[in-house]
């Protein structure tokens, strides 16, 4: 079955043709999708692999386009529009729970869980996520993962997130960070390198202690339909490889990884800020998900693997037991073994020897 997206989605997919499959010279152009509205360090190791040339040694560049909502980006892989998207478990797994076919399959994961949090102002007299009860909860947007996660965070604390609390869309980085700081809301759900942005921009904030129940879910995925892992098995393969080099990079060497992502993005950095203020800033959130691209899985040290007992408890988690279909039907790792077909000592060497802007 196909998502029904928005007419601005639709419109913002259209933007793609299908399958860019135009090669320049001897490098294929190949698009990813994001569900965030801004390209920010949150997929650090999936955009720094193209100024650091790991992606033209598998002979494929990648775009990577912010297409708003995890709907948008499987809607777009689904169509065509684009071949590889993030896959969100959040938004698979209840999607397949109404019945729906599951638009892509996930073959690496970028990022490990848990990655959420929620953050109240210092002087807050809220000390636990109980006493959100008839509060406001902010999240970046309904269209993310925050929002089904922090619904199913407070579900496991007992709570009905539908009536217990009043969630509200307040955008995303320091936006956020501010709706908290003015008390438009009074707590804001939120993933680690949002956070990061928040306390790179001067906002002080207390994180409140997570229940000990919440399991490990919210990884994060490279995702492409059947079709293009069958007949484009070395594109994957390249994206994942590039990924993986790149998060060895990132975890030897997170200044280095901030530069190269402000000389790719320099609208992303802070204005009016020198930029060593302005590497700093970025390094933080940086720092935040670098500690997550790594598995907590131990017995498989491969570079996005994924932990099969992990889906099965996204699926507890997301409160569809028996109604979301086989666990092992969202994932394959199939491409490991070629992605990590590589010296991982050689991108150390080459993270430590990186040269930085005078």
């Amino acid at each position: 079955m196909r998502l029904n997206l928005s007419r601005r989605q639709l419109m913002a997919a259209a933007a793609f043709t299908p399958f860019a499959v135009q090669a320049q010279g001897s490098v294929q152009k190949l698009r990813f999708g994001i569900a965030t509205k801004v390209i920010s360090p949150i997929v650090i190791n999936c955009v720094i692999p193209e100024i650091l040339g790991y992606y033209r040694e598998e002979g494929i560049s990648i775009e990577t386009i912010p297409l708003g909502s995890n709907a948008a980006v499987m809607g777009s892989v689904q169509s065509g529009r684009i071949e590889f998207g993030v896959g969100v478990p959040s938004f698979q797994i209840p999607l397949v729970g109404k019945g729906d076919a599951l638009p892509a399959r996930n073959f690496y994961e970028y990022t490990y869980p848990f990655k959420w949090g929620v953050a109240v102002m210092p002087g807050s007299p809220i000390k636990s996520l109980a006493e959100l009860k008839g509060k406001r909860v902010g999240v970046s947007s309904v269209g993310q993962s925050d929002y089904p996660v922090g619904q199913s965070v407070f579900r496991v604390m007992g709570m009905d997130p539908d009536k217990d609390v009043s969630w509200l869309s307040v955008g995303e980085g320091v936006t956020a960070g501010e709706a908290l700081r003015r008390g438009a809301i009074d707590g804001l759900f939120y993933y680690d390198t949002g956070f990061g942005t928040i306390e790179a921009a001067g906002i002080e904030m207390r994180y409140l202690p997570m229940p000990s129940n919440v399991p490990k879910v919210g990884g994060l995925y490279l995702s492409a339909t059947e079709a293009t892992l069958a007949t484009h098995r070395k594109w994957a393969v390249g994206f994942g490889r590039g990924v993986a080099k790149a998060s060895v990079f990132t975890l030897e060497n997170p200044t280095a990884a901030a530069v190269a992502f402000i000389q790719m993005y320099p609208e992303a950095a802070p204005k009016g800020m020198s930029m060593a203020e302005q590497i700093k800033a970025i390094q933080n959130p940086i720092e935040k998900r670098a500690k997550l691209f790594t598995s907590y899985d131990k017995t498989d040290p491969r570079w996005g693997h994924v932990t099969p007992n992990e889906w099965n408890e996204e699926i507890e988690f997301a409160g569809l037991k028996g109604k979301a279909g086989d666990p092992g039907s969202y994932f394959t790792n199939d491409l490991i073994a070629e992605i990590n077909d590589f010296s991982a000592d050689k991108i150390r060497e080459q993270a430590r020897n990186y040269r930085m802007p005078a």
